[in-house]
Formats: structure tokens, sequence, C-alpha cells
């Protein structure tokens, strides 16, 4: 982006010197207000990383829950067990 002072003196062949100096400036600061490629692509990286951190995780809860359904099934036939053994006591 050229500087203010390089658009001023552009503005300034078809412009007032007043409104030339304004509309630099105005031009300028809308300029730094918008958001850049490289700021957008940054952002774009972010969000990929974290939709795969977020299908890791939900691989692990996954895994977490088959797991704690294999623990169910152990614990109930631990409990029957149990009671036979109460039983033949």
């Amino acid at each position: 982006m050229a500087s203010t002072e390089s658009i001023h003196l552009r503005l300034q062949t078809v412009f007032q010197p007043q409104q030339a100096q304004l509309l630099a400036e105005v031009i300028s600061d809308s300029y730094n207000e918008l958001v850049k490629t490289s700021d957008f692509n940054e952002l774009k990286a972010v969000v990929h990383e974290l939709a795969d951190a977020q299908k890791r995780t939900e691989q692990r809860v996954e895994a977490l829950a088959v797991a704690q359904q294999k623990t169910d099934q152990r614990v109930a036939k631990l409990t029957v067990a149990q009671q036979k053994t109460e039983k033949e006591l």
C-alpha cells in the first residue's frame, strides 16, 4: 500500500489540497482495517487445525465409549459371579 503522503500527492492533481488530504487519510485508514490475505490464510489454517483436533477428540471419545461398554459388561459378569458365589456360601 502506498503511503498516505503519496496518495495525497496523487489526489491533489484532481482535488483541492484539503479534500485530497482527507481522501488520502480515509483510503489509508480503510486499507489498514481490511482483512489481509495473509491474515485470512492464517485463520483458515487455524480453523483446519481445530477441525483436525476435533476429529481426533471425537475418535478418542468413541474409543472411550467402547471401552466403557466393555467395562460395564465385565462388571455385569462379575456381579453375576458374585451373586452365584454368595448363593453357594
